[in-house]
């Protein structure tokens, strides 16, 4: 971004820094995005108590500096719930149930892919659903993630079980 702007190229916008940390501690760069990560933004979005289209707009404006983004200060955790076989080939068009039922103070399923075909919600691409808790803790966040992800059934549903383990 400083390059960039010392070009005469400012930058307005989401910047998306994907890191790695190795089991040694090093920080690596996986990549950046000029967007929102996914699933990363879904816990964002989850402690994000502002107004996101106004910020957008005064970022636009060259007005952000103005604005102040009000924050949930607990943490949240996102767990993917994918389809089996992804990244690979995987079944689109599954049923799935337990949405319903997978509500809950400060928890959130966000849908990727997913599709309504005759009033229901069906499979319809690699990253299904997103599982989102906030917590006092960032072991109670996943805890209540987790407490989604058990209501949430399809066929061949996959979703990893170490998120947030390390925290």
């Amino acid at each position: 971004v400083a390059g960039m702007a010392a070009d005469g190229n400012e930058y307005v916008g989401f910047l998306y820094a994907g890191l790695m940390v190795s089991e040694s501690g090093d920080v690596n760069v996986v990549e950046f995005n000029c967007r929102f990560g996914d699933p990363e933004a879904q816990p964002v979005m989850m402690r994000l108590q502002s107004d996101l289209p106004k910020l957008c707009l005064a970022a636009l404006e060259c007005k952000l500096d103005a604005q102040i983004a009000d924050w949930d200060p607990r943490p949240a955790v996102g767990v993917v719930l994918a389809a089996g076989g992804y990244p690979e080939a995987y079944a689109k068009g599954l049923p799935i149930s337990g949405l319903t039922d997978a509500t809950g103070a400060a928890q959130k399923v966000f849908h990727a892919g997913t599709r309504l075909i005759n009033d229901q919600v069906v499979t319809n691409g690699g990253r299904v659903l997103c599982a989102t808790a906030m917590g006092e803790t960032v072991s109670a966040a996943q805890a209540a993630a987790y407490q989604l992800v058990d209501k949430i059934h399809w066929d061949k549903v996959y979703f990893r079980t170490d998120i947030a383990h390390r925290a």
